[in-house]
Parts: C-alpha cells; structure tokens; sequence
C-alpha cells in the first residue's frame, strides 16, 4: 500500500485547472533545542501549484492539505541525486581511464551531468504529470 505525504499550506491563488499553495516548510532539526544557536536550520516557505479539476472549490487564504505519494518522492532523489552523481563518477572513471589529460577530466563529467539536466528539462512536462499533487480542505 502506498504511503501518502502531507503538508498544510495555505491557498496563494487560483486559476483555471490551477491552485497556487504556500508551504511553510522545516526541516526535522528545527525541532530540536538548539535550532536557534544552530546553523543548519532550514526553514522555507515553497509553492506548489497543483493541477486539479476541482479549483471552482478553493479560495484564495484558505487552509488546505497537500499530499504526495512518497515513493514518488524517492523518485524525485533518485533523478534529482542519485544518477547525476553516478553519471559524473562513471564519466570521471572513463576519462581518467582513456586519456591523461586533466582538463578532460574536469569537462567531459560536467558536461554529461549538464547534458543529463538538459534532458530532464526537455522532458519536463512529461516528469509533471507523473509528479502530480493531491489537494484537499483542512478539516
């Protein structure tokens, strides 16, 4: 069974087929005692827009919850994270294997990893569908 994640938010704005949603969002260690001497705190307000059919019944200041399959989100890190840096490595291992030069060995996995981000880009719109949010009032 698939695992749901939720955040609250609060509705920005609402067009055609479209719900704009702040979240404030905190990392896990801002709950800690210390957050406040510490560095690491990440705390930021972020915006989903999430396509629904139903947008005639949200508006503008309302608190609403927004959910998200979870292994959708271990997919977010794997295309996001993981393969890019696998790419760079083996890219890396290649060149240092086949050629002496060093410069090569600097450009060619950072241009695999660039030309990987472009095709993520290019195929953005299919990746969107896939990564779709679920919207629902707070109770």
């Amino acid at each position: 069974m698939a695992q749901i994640a939720t955040h609250d938010g609060i509705v920005l704005a609402v067009e055609p087929r479209m719900v704009k949603v702040e979240m404030h969002v905190v990392s896990a260690c801002a709950s800690c005692k210390a957050h406040a001497s510490c560095s690491f705190v990440d705390k930021a307000d972020k915006v989903v827009e999430v396509e629904t059919d139903e947008w005639q019944l949200y508006h503008e200041g309302e608190r609403v919850t927004v959910s998200v399959n979870e292994s959708l989100g271990l997919l977010a890190v794997l295309l996001a994270y993981i393969v890019p840096a696998v790419l760079l490595i083996a890219a890396l291992a290649l060149v240092a294997a086949t050629s002496d030069s060093d410069i090569l060995a600097a450009a060619i996995p950072i241009l695999v990893v660039a030309l990987y981000y472009l095709v993520l880009y290019r195929f953005r719109h299919r990746l969107q569908k896939r990564f779709s949010f679920g919207l629902s009032k707070e109770a």
